[in-house]
Formats: structure tokens, C-alpha cells, sequence
């Protein structure tokens, strides 16, 4: 088993184990790669028949290897054995070793159990582990780019695109969920005790259950945005941990350690024995493999900081800390050379949910902040007042009037949805519209794509128009709605997923617009409406355009025009 396949097999194991609430150290996953390898390489000789070629399955620069069971050492065991790597190519023309039978207990012909060396002769485990030992596919993920990483020979881990892509869009999601509720209530003063005392929270909760509901639920969104931002301050202390450690290390008198023991691991003595005393006192758990792994962890946060990482680090999740724990040793690639290319092409992303989620809490469910872009004002020329990322309005009041007539009964129930409440996330995952973006294509010009992936049936956002009902469909502007007549009407109003790529009628799309009925209670009235939804109908990866079917050859035409992008598509807009 090469190193590649090792780290590949090795982060697969962490994954489970994490996701299984299982307690593990790296010694133990070691054992059961070992252990595979050593499987794999007995079937491997086993079904040669004379062929003493060495596998391709075993490792030749592992440190860490387990050699074919002998008849004198370690027989039917599974034992870890540190040898010498041995050279299989040595056997040539060698006859091929005859099994010697063992004498069967009474008990092994009862029950029908096997030695482990008869067991790894008749199952087919070569089989069964050839998924392990093959290299990632990763040809079909067109938004590799996403982390644009030069391949280190030694170690695919890191321009995995499963595991960056798993990283760093959880840090997308986090900064999308911290910025909306700290915006909206983080900014409110707070009566949460400032003590521990069971017999302050006891009161503090009494207190809140006694309010009305309207500001109760208030209270409870307040106190879960300061929790939030208190959890960040938390996480974002770690980056400064190992500063202090070293801090501590220099006091400590290098005369009364004891002598380092074992290969060199980047560390000296004065810094573990610092480690282990903040550890102690600052409340974490002093077992031997949590110290190592939190010595790596923590320094490995503080280079980091030292080399100008901020956006990622301030809002590092744990699939990102799983990442960096499981990062080889032995790549070239510094883990911080890597976590700065993340910073270096998602700072900007970053920033403008930063900017989104501030605006949205200010009132501005347009996402006017969109064409304060810089990078969008040079590209695209609209004025603000046609600019809709919110909703669907109606043209015309007479239109809407007819519309009600009709009634609901006229719609099936499976179109009926909620009104969208722009807030940056869902609940429910399937919203991705907070994470839509306007981005440069070139000099000239823009495309829309989603910043983390997204998945099939996935809410992007809505398609900004306004709502007609009547004979006249414009063949350019004009999208056919459900029932004869309805229409949505883009020529006078636009938005970021109207800036799209558009296909030609029947054409490759990964996106498609979907009419849904609006019912939304207020007070004792009931508003209905309509809401033009766009949702993927394809997984789609992050940096892909966004590409939907034109209705008619005329819209696809519209849609080919670089002047007609540079004026967001409408009908009537002011001059540049």
C-alpha cells in the first residue's frame, strides 16, 4: 500500500470512527492499516501461483510495515512487527512454498473455526479491499478549482477535492450562520448572568418563561446569537495557545528535563513540558495522545496566524480541524501553505457574506449591497431601483385583481410553498441562495455560480421579473408561467441569478425555473402570489456557472449579447 492510499485509507477511518462518537489515536488506525496491508500482501502471494513479483498493494516507503507471517516468527498473528523492508524480487524461480496443515482441535472441527493464516488463504480479501487501494476518481468534479492546490506525489490528501471541499465550505456555512444571527441580535443587550451560580440561571429562566411570546422568542434568539459569538471568541482564542505555551516553555530550566527518547518529533523537551502544565491549567485532559495532538494542532494554528490566515481561522469549523489533525507528515506541502491558498481565493467570499448578512439585519432583502461589488460595477450597469432579489411583485394591480378571482383550487397543493424569508441559511440545508454570487468571467463580463456545493433540488434564489397576467408575452423578456396567461415580465426589473448563462431551447442546463404559489397570512388576510424559484436540477460544484434553457430562440439571443449583460438584460436602463 503506497503513501497515497495510506493518508486516503487513514482519513476514511477518522471520518467513521468521528461520526460514530468513537474515542481514537493515531496508533490505532496505524495498527488497522497495518494490518490491511498485511492482508491484502498474504492473499496477494497467495494467489500468485509462483508469480514472486512484489505487489503493487504494499508499500515501499512506509516507516511503518508488517511483514508475511513465518513458520518460526509470529505465526497466525497479527502482531505490528517493525522490520526491515524486504525485497520479494529475491525469490525468482523459487518453488512455491507448500502450505503445512495443522492439526485440528476437536473444538475448531465443532465449531468450524479457522487459524487467522487459513483464514487470510480462503477469503477473498484482495477482493474486497481493491476500492481501498485505488487512487480517488476525481475527473467528474468540474469545480476542482474551488482550491486550485498543485499535486504533491507524495500524498493526494490534500488536493482531495471530497475532503477540502467538506472543509472549507463547513467554514462558508459558519460564516453564513454567525454573521445573519449576530447582525440581527447579537447587538442587544443582554441580561444573561454574568456568574455561574445555579441559582441565578434557575432565576434568569423563570423570568423569561413569564414573558409573552414575542419577546420571549426575542430573548431566546438574543441569547443564542451572544452564545454564538461567544463560541467564536472561544475557538478563535486557539490560534494564540501555542504563543502562550512557548511563553512558558522559556521559563522552564532546561537542566531538570529529562533526555528526549525516541526519533525527533519537531518539538523539544522545555515545549512538551510546557505543553502538558497549560494543559493542566487551563482544564484539558492530560493523556499522552491528546498532549501530542494538541501540541501539532496548536502550533499548527499559530503558524498559520503568523502567516496572515484570518477569514478561515475565524471561522474554522471541526470538519476543518479534522482536516489539519489528519494532514500527512510527510507531504511536501506545508499545511499552511495550503490553508493560505483557501484564504488567499475565499477572503473576498468571505467578506461579502460579512457584508450580506449586515445589510440583511439593516433591511435590504434586495441585496443592494450586490452592485457595490467593485468588481460587479465595472461589469454590470443598472441602477439600484431595478434591482430584486427579494421577490416577485405584480405588474399591475388589475392583473393581481384577476388572478384572486381564479382562487387556490385552481393550483394543486404540491406547489404551495412558504414565503421566502431571505435569511442567509436554512434550517432544512436546502437553501443555497445566500451563497450565490455574481463573479468575473473575464474583463468584460460576469457569470453566477454558488460558492459551495450544491445539490439537486437545492434553492439558489429567486429570478427577479414582475408577475403579468395577460395575452401579450414579450418573446425576448418572458417566461411561461403554469396557467394560460401568467407570465413573469424581466425587462424592467433584474437580478443576480437573471445574469446566468443561458442555453439555447431543450439545451444543456443545471438549473431550471419553478413557479410556486405564495400563501402568506396576514393577520386575518390571506396574500397569495406567485414566487419564480430558481432550483438545480443537477449536483453542481462550487464555481460552476449557473446555466439555465432560454424559453425561446429570441431569449437566447438576448442572453449571447455582451451589451445586453453589461445592462443586466432589461428592456429600459440609464445610460453608463
Amino acid at each position: 500500500m503506497d503513501e497515497t492510499t495510506r493518508g486516503f485509507l487513514a482519513q476514511a477511518i477518522r471520518d467513521a470512527l468521528t461520526s460514530s462518537g468513537i474515542d481514537y489515536n493515531e496508533g490505532y488506525i496505524d495498527s488497522l492499516i497495518s494490518k490491511v496491508d498485511n492482508d491484502v500482501l498474504q492473499a496477494h502471494l497467495a494467489s500468485q501461483d509462483g508469480n514472486t513479483e512484489e505487489s503493487p498493494l504494499r508499500t515501499t516507503d512506509s516507516a511503518l510495515q508488517t511483514p508475511p507471517a513465518s513458520p518460526h516468527r509470529g505465526r497466525g498473528s497479527y502482531r505490528i512487527l517493525n522490520a526491515l523492508k524486504r525485497n520479494y524480487g529475491n525469490l525468482a524461480g523459487a518453488e512455491p512454498r507448500k502450505r503445512r496443515k495443522r492439526p485440528v482441535s476437536k473444538r475448531s472441527e465443532k465449531c468450524g473455526d479457522k487459524s487467522p493464516s487459513d483464514r487470510i488463504a480462503d477469503e477473498p480479501i484482495e477482493v474486497e479491499c481493491q476500492n481501498i487501494t485505488q487512487q480517488p476518481n476525481n475527473d467528474h468534479v468540474k469545480g476542482a478549482h474551488l482550491l486550485d492546490l498543485p499535486v504533491d506525489s507524495s500524498s493526494s490528501y490534500q488536493a482531495d477535492s471530497a475532503y477540502t471541499l467538506k472543509a472549507m465550505s463547513s467554514i462558508l456555512f459558519e460564516c453564513a450562520r454567525v454573521n445573519f444571527a449576530i447582525a440581527l441580535y447579537g447587538h442587544r443587550t443582554s441580561r444573561i448572568p454574568t456568574t455561574t451560580k445555579p441559582e441565578n440561571i434557575r432565576k434568569y429562566v423563570d423570568e423569561i418563561s413569564e414573558f409573552d411570546y414575542e419577546t420571549a422568542v426575542d430573548v431566546i434568539r438574543r441569547d443564542n446569537a451572544l452564545a454564538t459569538g461567544k463560541g467564536l471568541q472561544n475557538r478563535y482564542n486557539e490560534t494564540i495557545f501555542w504563543k502562550i505555551i512557548l511563553k512558558g516553555a522559556a521559563l522552564i530550566d532546561h537542566s531538570k528535563l529529562p533526555a528526549a527518547k525516541g526519533p525527533a518529533d519537531g518539538f523539544t523537551m522545555a515545549e512538551k513540558a510546557a505543553t502538558k502544565k497549560f494543559m493542566e491549567d487551563a482544564g484539558y485532559g492530560l493523556g499522552a495522545e491528546n498532549q501530542r495532538q494538541c501540541r501539532i494542532f496548536w502550533k499548527n494554528l499559530f503558524q498559520m496566524r503568523e502567516a496572515g490566515i484570518d477569514k478561515v481561522l475565524y471561522y474554522r469549523t471541526k470538519e476543518f480541524d479534522s482536516y489539519c489533525k489528519g494532514y500527512p507528515k510527510t507531504s511536501r506541502i506545508p499545511l499552511v501553505d495550503v490553508v493560505m491558498k483557501w484564504e488567499t481565493q475565499h477572503r473576498p467570499h468571505i467578506e461579502q457574506l460579512e457584508t450580506r448578512a449586515l445589510r440583511l439585519a439593516k433591511g435590504d432583502p434586495m441585496r443592494l449591497s450586490d452592485l457595490e461589488n467593485p468588481q460587479v460595477v465595472e461589469r454590470l450597469k443598472v441602477h439600484e431601483s431595478t434591482w430584486n432579489n427579494a421577490k416577485n411583485e405584480w405588474a399591475f394591480t388589475s392583473e393581481e385583481e384577476s388572478f384572486k378571482e381564479k382562487g387556490l383550487q385552481a393550483f394543486s397543493p404540491e406547489v404551495i410553498c412558504a414565503p421566502y424569508d431571505n435569511q442567509l441559511a436554512s434550517e432544512c440545508g436546502i437553501d443555497k441562495s445566500a451563497f450565490t454570487f455574481l463573479l468575473p468571467k473575464d474583463g468584460s463580463s460576469l457569470f453566477v455560480c454558488s460558492i459551495v456545493p450544491v445539490r439537486e433540488g437545492d434553492f439558489l434564489g429567486i429570478f427577479a421579473g414582475k408577475i403579468r397576467l395577460s395575452e401579450n408575452r414579450k418573446t425576448t423578456h418572458g417566461i411561461r408561467g403554469p396557467i394560460d396567461n401568467l407570465w413573469l415580465d424581466y425587462s424592467q426589473v433584474t437580478g443576480t441569478l437573471n445574469q446566468m448563462l443561458v442555453s439555447e431551447p431543450g439545451g444543456s442546463a443545471n438549473v431550471r425555473l419553478q413557479w410556486d404559489v405564495i400563501q402568506d397570512d396576514i393577520g386575518t388576510d390571506s396574500c397569495t402570489s406567485w414566487r419564480v424559484s430558481v432550483k438545480a436540477t443537477k449536483p453542481i460544484m462550487p464555481f460552476d456557472p449557473l446555466v439555465r434553457a432560454a424559453a425561446q430562440r429570441e431569449q437566447y439571443v438576448l442572453h449571447s449579447s455582451s451589451e445586453n449583460a453589461k445592462r443586466g438584460f432589461l428592456e429600459f436602463c440609464e445610460a453608463d
